[in-house]
């Protein structure tokens, strides 16, 4: 009787470790840091999505993020590829239209005046942000075009 009772000490023991372990590899087993995938990709879903808001929105939307970064910085700074310098700019207007870009975004254009008070008008793209919000993803000065005076010298 001794010898079963040593046994069944030796075996109660040696379960409650033996339990432990299987809980917590059960609790490892259930965490997971990869993310739940469905049937289609957010990616697929981020390219197929279209901004829905008005042309006055999206110009309200540009006066505010320029409004937002002109009180943060003191003033609107963009760089000027083609004369290799960054142009220190104030907004004059945005315009209240804005024209279809690529992959489903939109582009509005402003009007900013430089130093010697040159004028130059920049184009903000706009996409679709996840959640129904939108999201301006290049800005970039426009391309003059050149005027038809020096067109004609050139032929």
């Amino acid at each position: 009787m001794r010898k079963l009772l040593a046994v069944c000490v030796l075996t109660a023991l040696a379960c409650p470790a033996a339990a432990a372990m299987a809980d917590d590899d059960l609790i490892e087993a259930g965490i997971s840091t990869e993310t739940v995938k469905g049937d289609y990709a957010s990616d697929d879903e981020e390219s197929l999505a279209t901004i829905q808001e008005s042309d006055e929105d999206l110009a309200g939307f540009v006066q505010d993020y320029v409004g937002k970064d002109t009180a943060l910085k003191g003033a609107f700074f963009l760089e000027d590829r083609s004369a290799g310098r960054i142009l220190k700019l104030s907004l004059e207007s945005v315009l209240k239209k804005s024209a279809e870009g690529q992959e489903n975004s939109k582009v509005v254009e402003a009007v900013f005046k430089g130093p010697g008070g040159k004028k130059y008008a920049v184009l903000f793209h706009i996409r679709s942000a996840g959640f129904g919000g939108i999201d301006i993803f290049r800005i970039e000065l426009k391309k003059e075009e050149p005027k038809k005076t020096e067109k004609l010298k050139k032929k």
